[in-house]
């Protein structure tokens, strides 16, 4: 199902021409006869500013639930009141309601904009450093990829990269090695950003916090090495890693499920996901198996699947002499703040490494000759996330029309 997106792709890099809404906007007074004179699209240069301004004064509702700000610019004096709606629940964006005004040649002027908190989960692939010896060969990425550094690509006749939806970095420029390959257009079909703003790991929001407080959400809480199996049924059971002993064995449950390890504890995981869950080490998440969904949304529009795997550390995937020869496949949201890391990638027994869902991390190692890797975003992303799953300090346009409305007064648009 293709995304619900706003009047233009306003969750791209700021300075991004493509940020701006749609060219075919219409100047004050020039509306059309069909509709009311007193709403109009706002001219496309005004529109884009003013959503960059209401995204930066989103990001600072951080301890306060609501913000004012006045400014002019354009010779028109703006006026904007924010509120922040914190999730409900796990699996739901913090959202932030804005309300704008603006006097512009004695007219009053209001628009509202709703903005939503952009989860890690937002893209398919996002990298804060990218290691100088790594190169992009044999992959392939479905949906937004970000890069806050430069990174390496080699296409040859053997191989090349491939990005199907808008790749951004941070940095001036990447690295591109060429042996007979093909041209760029047909490495990044959607187009490269670069100088594109910064989105930082260091500062994520990890709301499975909640979970010890919810009495909605299942809370399992590991002191050990524990390795966890998922099963199609909605069930899962987990074991002390070091002596094989049950640790629990549950049957389906309608709640959200949150595995939370304590510090130095690692998590093993393989199964079959029926359900929503949240997977936490501060550590390190150990992958055994293969990790799939068992109802695969890119066949179930309703599938109400979930998995995120959330590490302060490391996500590992295991040797092949864990996982077993051929490809593996993870259906997740993952996040590792310091880096993802395939073992083992000398292994000659080369396969398919194939992630439906985001992969967020500080670093990457190689994978190849182990592994060829394909990413293809879950675009259920783009409404909910896994439970608990962080959040970035960035906010997005999530319902916004582009329009001012002239009225009066300002009882049409009350306050907080």
């Amino acid at each position: 199902e293709p995304p619900m997106l706003s009047p233009a792709e306003f969750d791209s890099p700021r300075d991004d021409p493509e940020d701006s809404p749609p060219a075919d906007v219409e100047a004050p007074g020039e509306t059309s006869s069909i509709e009311s004179p007193t709403s109009y699209l706002m001219p496309q240069a005004q529109a884009s500013a003013l959503l960059q301004r209401v995204e930066r004064l989103a990001e600072e509702l951080v301890n306060a639930p609501r913000a004012r700000s006045a400014w002019q610019q354009d010779g028109m004096q703006y006026d904007a009141e924010l509120g922040l709606q914190p999730a409900t629940d796990g699996v739901e964006p913090d959202r932030v309601i804005a309300q704008v005004s603006a006097e512009d040649q004695g007219r009053q002027l209001r628009t509202r904009i709703m903005l939503k908190r952009l989860p890690f989960s937002h893209y398919a692939q996002l990298i804060d450093r990218w290691d100088p010896a790594v190169q992009l060969h044999d992959d392939e990425i479905v949906g937004r990829m970000h890069i806050n550094s430069r990174f390496n690509l080699l296409h040859d006749s053997q191989a090349r990269p491939t990005f199907l939806g808008r790749v951004t970095t941070a940095a001036g420029g990447f690295n591109m090695r060429s042996e007979g390959g093909s041209p760029k257009s047909e490495v990044f079909r959607e187009g490269i950003v670069t100088r594109a703003g910064r989105i930082s790991l260091s500062g994520q929001r990890n709301s499975f916090e909640q979970a010890r407080h919810d009495a909605n959400v299942r809370l399992h809480e590991l002191a050990d090495d524990t390795a966890i199996t998922f099963f199609p049924d909605g069930g899962y059971a987990g074991r002390d890693r070091k002596s094989g002993s049950s640790l629990f064995s549950e049957q389906p449950t309608g709640q959200s499920v949150y595995f939370v390890a304590a510090r130095g504890a690692t998590v093993y995981v393989q199964g079959v996901v029926s359900g929503r869950y949240l997977v936490y080490a501060p550590q390190r998440i150990v992958v055994e198996g293969n990790l799939v969904y068992a109802n695969d949304p890119r066949h179930d529009p309703d599938s109400d699947d979930y998995l995120g795997l959330v590490s302060d550390r490391d996500i590992v995937v295991a040797s092949p002499r864990v996982t077993g020869p051929g490809d593996l496949h993870i259906h997740a949201a993952l996040f590792a703040k310091h880096r993802v890391i395939v073992t083992d990638i000398d292994h000659s027994d080369s396969a398919t490494l194939e992630i439906f869902g985001s992969l967020a991390a500080g670093s990457l190692t190689a994978s190849e000759p182990r592994y060829a890797t394909k990413i293809e975003y879950d675009w259920r992303f783009e409404r909910r996330r896994a439970p608990g799953f962080p959040s970035t300090d960035r906010f997005a346009a999530e319902d916004w029309d582009g329009r001012w409305s002239e009225a009066a007064d300002g009882s049409e648009f009350a306050s907080f």
